[in-house]
């Protein structure tokens, strides 16, 4: 009953007598309508209350099973593709007789095998269970990155480092895809951002455990130190692998009893609802079209591309860069450990205030104009202070990037199967650029390596310039649809009600910007 309609529906009997002065009733068990209004508000309030601290419960419970364990996953995953640079300063290129651009060939491969596999890696998350696509993928990578060493030449390393990046699709792009079945948009960001700092905890953490084993275990049991750097990098991966068939929770619907409560697996199931995650775990190819067709898909593909360039050059020629500053193999392994330090707090800090205000495309901005700034000082710098200052910004402008652009991808997709699509789009196209990430740092342009810094200065320029095209057509498609259904309030169930058939055309839908 609507509480403006309560006094009228009051009936008050013979005997109550009113004060028409005060407006009191003198008939105690009588409620006045605006005692019952304030009732009824309070109750809506307690109500809210009550569902918010369901809620925060429920997040706290998903945060402590999901995001540990495929941050410890992603963590692996990046020890294992950047090991290389550091294996590089430990001996790797003499000892398998390497020649010419074998080196840099051997990171390219990488990416090959990264890219052919990317759409249908997310496609398996779609028609497997989570757990077990990941578990299968996240041993066999652990195997591949092992076996690099037992190496002997440039062919072995190459088929190692292929199948390597081949696996490898099977957390990096399918992860924020099935981190979109348990968060809300705006909830996004900071996971992404708990999920893939991970990789510059990796960096730093690399750099400190590389300098360890390079220093410590050369020539133990006849062994190189950098195929010892393999090995104990490799095993725990095989092992958090084979744990994550049980430990990996795959989707709201599929939750266990043990882990939520059935109040809490219908809320989450709510909760997914309510984002618009409407559609079940089958792949739908309508989905897959819309996306393919999705020119907005292209853009934030285009802005990806732009930050992938130059991060897989910094992620491997990091302790190459700082040596030719004027540092030993030992010191500069050491050395490569700030700039992630500085950019895992730079992550945190912008992926907050992304999710707080609720906007994507300004942070991106932002962290990619600080790398801009960075590749200028390595550009232009004629003092080492100055390169290295440039090196922590060039981390900065780099790393934030990669939650703040998947979150924002994942949050204007309606639909699994689009999101999955739109996702491997992205990475596809960025990972087929990082091919060239690979091959701009050459050794006849050492010390000062000017054409690599100033070709990633220009992707750097490409990222926030596409943020800002994309970022008005996003602007342009809100403002259509306000004008044509009116501005949404709260989202309940009549506003999905067909959104798997409309996708993010559907008029209670808004892209974030």
């Amino acid at each position: 009953m609507a509480t403006d309609d309560i006094k009228d529906t009051v009936e008050y009997s013979e005997d109550v007598k009113v004060d028409e002065k005060q407006n009191i009733s003198q008939h105690e068990g009588i409620p006045r309508p605006e005692d019952l209004k304030q009732d009824m508000a309070l109750q809506t309030g307690e109500a809210d209350h009550e569902l918010r601290e369901r809620e925060r419960k429920l997040l706290w419970k998903i945060d402590l099973r999901l995001l540990p364990t495929l941050s410890v996953m992603y963590l692996l995953a990046s020890l294992d593709r950047g090991n290389i640079g550091n294996a590089r300063l430990g001996g790797l290129e003499a000892d398998l007789h390497l020649e010419g651009n074998d080196f840099y060939n051997a990171l390219s491969i990488f990416y090959a095998g990264y890219v052919l596999c990317q759409i249908p890696s997310n496609l398996m998350v779609k028609t497997m269970r989570p757990s077990r696509w990941i578990g299968i993928t996240m041993t066999l990578w652990g195997v591949c990155s092992t076996c690099m060493a037992a190496t002997k030449n440039a062919s072995g390393l190459f088929a190692a480092r292929f199948f390597l990046g081949c696996f490898e699709t099977g957390i990096g792009p399918s992860a924020p895809l099935i981190l979109s079945f348990w968060y809300r948009r705006e909830e996004m960001s900071s996971r992404l951002a708990v999920f893939l700092g991970s990789s510059t905890v990796a960096g730093a953490f690399g750099g400190a455990l590389a300098y360890a084993v390079l220093g410590h275990l050369q020539g133990a049991q006849g062994l190189s130190a950098w195929r010892w750097l393999f090995i104990i990098e490799g095993l725990p991966t095989i092992c958090l692998g084979l744990l994550a068939f049980v430990i990996l929770p795959d989707y709201p619907a599929s939750a266990g009893k043990r882990w939520l409560s059935p109040e809490e697996k219908e809320l989450a199931i709510q909760r997914g609802a309510s984002a618009f995650n409407t559609d079940t775990s089958n792949f739908d190819l309508r989905q897959v079209k819309a996306a393919l067709l999705d020119y907005k898909n292209w853009l934030t593909a285009l802005v990806y591309t732009g930050l992938n360039a130059p991060l897989a050059s910094f992620t491997s020629f990091l302790p190459t860069i700082v040596k030719t500053l004027g540092f030993t193999n030992l010191q500069a392994q050491l050395l490569t450990i700030p700039p992630y330090i500085a950019a895992c707090f730079y992550l945190g800090i912008m992926c907050y205030l992304s999710d707080k205000l609720k906007q994507r495309a300004l942070f991106i901005i932002i962290v990619s104009m600080t790398g801009t700034l960075g590749y200028m000082f390595l550009l232009i710098g004629n003092n080492v202070a100055l390169q290295y200052l440039g090196a922590c910004f060039a981390a900065m402008g780099l790393y934030p990037l990669i939650p703040l652009t998947l979150s924002w991808i994942s949050n204007n997709q309606l639909g699994h199967s689009k999101r999955a699509v739109a996702l491997a789009m992205a990475n596809t196209m960025s990972q087929t650029l990082s091919v060239l990430g690979t091959q701009i740092y050459k050794t006849q342009d050492a010390p000062a390596y000017r054409p690599g810094h100033a070709i990633c200065l220009a992707f750097t320029c490409l990222t926030w310039g596409t943020a800002l095209v994309l970022r008005y057509f996003l602007k342009k498609e809100n403002a259509s649809k306000d004008k044509q259904y009116g501005v949404p309030g709260e989202i309940d169930e009549k506003h999905f009600v067909g959104a798997e058939d409309m996708y993010d055309k559907h008029p209670g839908f808004r892209y974030i910007l």
